[in-house]
């Protein structure tokens, strides 16, 4: 009986320990992303431009997961991209981002000033943007504006 008891009250606690861890995740989880969202709302105006600007879809929207345009610094590991209005974006490449021109992979020592790109990454809670694959662009199709 006493046997029987024990394995209920070791079961129980068993339970409660779980519990607890889970909600000790679900704080962890729910602190980082209260975090990401105050670092990106106090570099609003650097990663969307001012804030008069909207969010509504369409010309002219920025695109948080990327950015396309000319390359007008480069500092490695980053580099600025000032894309569609002139604004700037922070582009963080490292050694699993991939780059390509045309169908050759490139290095980072192909990135210079000048040369337009188009970068897809993810951006971290200052608006740098980690690229995980960058495409540069030959002259002729970056010069051409679409209808």
């Amino acid at each position: 009986m006493k046997s029987n008891t024990l394995v209920k009250v070791l079961a129980g606690l068993g339970v409660l320990i779980i519990a607890v861890f889970i909600f000790e995740a679900g704080m962890v989880v729910g602190f980082h992303k209260a975090a990401f969202t105050y670092h990106w709302q106090e570099n609003y105006e650097h990663n969307f431009g001012p804030s008069g600007m909207g969010l509504m879809p369409g010309a002219g929207a920025p695109n948080p997961h990327g950015t396309e345009g000319k390359i007008v610094s480069v500092s490695l590991p980053t580099f600025v991209v000032a894309g569609p209005n002139e604004n700037e974006r922070t582009i963080f490449v490292d050694d699993d981002t991939i780059i390509r021109d045309g169908a050759a992979t490139v290095n980072t020592s192909d990135l210079a000033v000048g040369k337009f790109v188009i970068v897809l990454g993810a951006p971290d809670d200052t608006g740098v943007v980690k690229a995980s694959f960058i495409r540069v662009m030959p002259p002729a199709a970056a010069t051409t504006t679409a209808p």
